[in-house]
């Protein structure tokens, strides 16, 4: 009780997010892992030997790198496991420790696009996991995180390709990926209810616990026969973990507080149907476990105790052996319970693909090249999957030589959206997941650079166009020759004349950071200049497609737009002098009424 009294005080003192320096929170650390080992190890009062570590470095079964998982501070995690497995960690303790998980290491700066993108809205919204029926909350801050830091070499992208292949071509290797995650979620879901539930009695409780994980380990060992992708880490490190002597000994406790004998009974049941006699004709005890104890052994162990006087009872002593147990398995949890964010990236991707496929749509695993032209065909925003039952999808190119695509169109016509689309596209092909398209050859880019939504905040020194012009010197100060750019909308709050000459001072400019570029413009007028004399070398151009009635297709094909339809889109949404008029009259028509 010392040891508890001190841990929950220590925590009082300092908080979860306190800010101590490192060679407190080292000692602090160091501590509190001494505390936790005194309370679960059966040593110490009872005489016997700390149990053999060989899992001790038990590697991450890493499914997001070909390298070896980083994952979270594992002493940290391993710290917060033990304390579930006492009964002392709050539900979200867990879940945060694990929404913080690294998502490796990546060039991309996600301050210059995750919020231009909506990544938070594509995680809610697109990203959903349900398995067997069941609605599952995923780790939503993780997921962002491995689309906000795309891995940088091709073999990263491939790897995970790979397993996402293999997931959609072998059935029984994706129900294995599912019945896994499913029980990722029980094991985790049991420690996350370890303070919250009064309910819970503690030795049940750790035998819960290890029986949940010992059902993960065999989903891990028995189903990915054959695998050719990093799926095959989980078998190898399942069957890794079975063949390990603290699995033994956590398998024969189980079965000896399963079936801790077998009892063969005789009824006799009369003609009314109801029991006249039982009778016990015979009692098996399990004696091959190596937990099993003998009549006289028993009542001879329980003697010493009492001749001695030691102040505990039959429940502790196999409480101290729950934790003796569960302290020589806790490195391979602690690993274990991280694929769950894994699993949680893979299958989440596969239902995003399942669900543009049911509306028509296509996806695909792009190719991924150093020097690729970027072609994409039937490419659709996975942001509007939310409003309407199918995007239109479009095909874009851009050839080498054109590397910055001005793109004009009217209003409504989709542009924004275009722009959503490639960088979403991008993010997506670079994660080595499913991108929103029927086929695409991209290359690798070194980052990503979005300027598509205006942020007004309350503290903001500049005005609208000072923030954008901000933005833009950040962009060349920044942005590393290769990355993908989108600019939407260039200086349009502001004098034309003025804001044309800033425009095409960044055209000019972007062609020496060797971008692959798309800009929106409504400067139709100045882009058609650029269109027929060619000032700026490497522009191609794209135009929102406009059918025979007037009105956008959503879809894009070369060339400039020569209107851009602003009348007919105010008559589309009701803005017209005769409409508004007449609600203006009904409007005073109402109040003079009701004075």
């Amino acid at each position: 009780m010392v040891v508890r009294t001190s841990y929950l005080r220590q925590r009082a003192e300092h908080g979860s997010g306190s800010t101590i320096d490192d060679h407190s929170k080292r000692a602090r650390r160091s501590s509190l892992r001494g505390k936790i080992a005194d309370l679960i190890s059966p040593a110490g009062r009872f005489g016997h030997k700390r149990p053999p570590r060989e899992l001790e470095d038990f590697p991450l079964p890493d499914l997001l790198s070909p390298g070896e998982g980083s994952g979270p501070d594992p002493e940290r995690l391993t710290n917060l496991l033990d304390l579930a497995f006492l009964g002392r960690v709050s539900a979200g303790e867990l879940d945060r420790e694990l929404d913080a998980m690294t998502a490796g290491e990546s060039d991309w700066v996600a301050a210059q696009f995750a919020d231009d993108l909506f990544l938070t809205e594509l995680v809610r919204t697109t990203f959903s996991i349900e398995v067997g029926g069941r609605r599952l909350k995923p780790h939503r801050g993780f997921l962002e995180r491995v689309l906000a830091a795309p891995p940088p070499d091709r073999a990263t992208i491939r790897y995970r390709q790979a397993i996402l292949r293999e997931l959609e071509n072998t059935a029984s290797h994706a129900a294995a990926a599912e019945d896994l995650l499913i029980g990722l979620y029980r094991l985790l879901t049991l420690l996350r209810a370890s303070r919250d539930d009064a309910r819970l009695e503690p030795i049940r409780f750790r035998f819960d616990v290890l029986t949940a994980f010992r059902a993960v380990v065999d989903l891990m060992a028995d189903g990915f026969e054959g695998s050719t992708s990093g799926l095959q880490r989980l078998r190898d490190a399942g069957t890794k973990i079975r063949q390990s002597v603290a699995y033994g000994r956590m398998e024969a406790l189980l079965d000896h507080q399963a079936k801790m004998a077998t009892l063969q009974l005789e009824a006799y049941i009369g003609a009314d149907g109801r029991l006249r006699h039982l009778e016990i004709k015979g009692l098996r005890e399990a004696k091959g476990n190596p937990f099993y104890r003998r009549p006289l052994r028993r009542w001879w162990d329980r003697l010493r105790i009492f001749y001695r006087r030691y102040n505990f009872e039959g429940n502790e002593l196999v409480d101290r052996l729950v934790m003796g147990v569960y302290q020589e398995l806790a490195p391979a949890l602690a690993r274990v319970i991280q694929l769950i964010c894994h699993l949680e990236v893979f299958v989440a991707a596969r239902i995003f693909a399942e669900d543009a496929r049911s509306r028509g749509l296509e996806v695909c695993l792009p190719e991924i090249e150093a020097a690729a032209e970027l072609e994409i065909e039937g490419l659709f925003n996975p942001l509007l999957l939310g409003l309407m039952e199918r995007p239109v999808p479009t095909d874009i190119v851009m050839k080498s030589a054109s590397p910055i695509t001005l793109v004009t169109g009217p209003n409504s016509g989709g542009k924004t959206r275009l722009l959503q689309a490639v960088g979403i596209a991008q993010v997506l092909a670079h994660s080595g997941l499913y991108a929103p398209c029927a086929r695409a050859r991209m290359p690798l880019t070194a980052g990503l650079f979005a300027s598509i939504v205006e942020l007004d905040r309350a503290d903001q020194a500049e005005g609208r166009l000072g923030t954008e012009l901000v933005r833009l010197r950040s962009l060349f100060e920044s942005v590393p020759p290769g990355s993908m750019v989108l600019l939407d909308e260039l200086c349009s709050g502001t004098n034309p004349s003025e804001a044309i000459e800033i425009v095409d001072m960044v055209l000019r400019l972007l062609r020496q950071i060797e971008p692959i570029a798309f800009v929106t413009t409504h400067f139709l007028d100045f882009a058609s200049r650029l269109y027929e004399d060619r000032a700026v070398d490497g522009l191609g151009f794209l135009q929102a497609e406009i059918d025979d009635r007037h009105g956008a297709t959503f879809r894009f094909i070369p060339g400039v737009a020569t209107t851009s339809l602003a009348v007919g889109t105010a008559r589309r949404l009701g803005v017209t002098f005769e409409e508004l008029e007449s609600t203006l009259e009904d409007r005073t028509s109402k109040r003079r009424s009701e004075d």
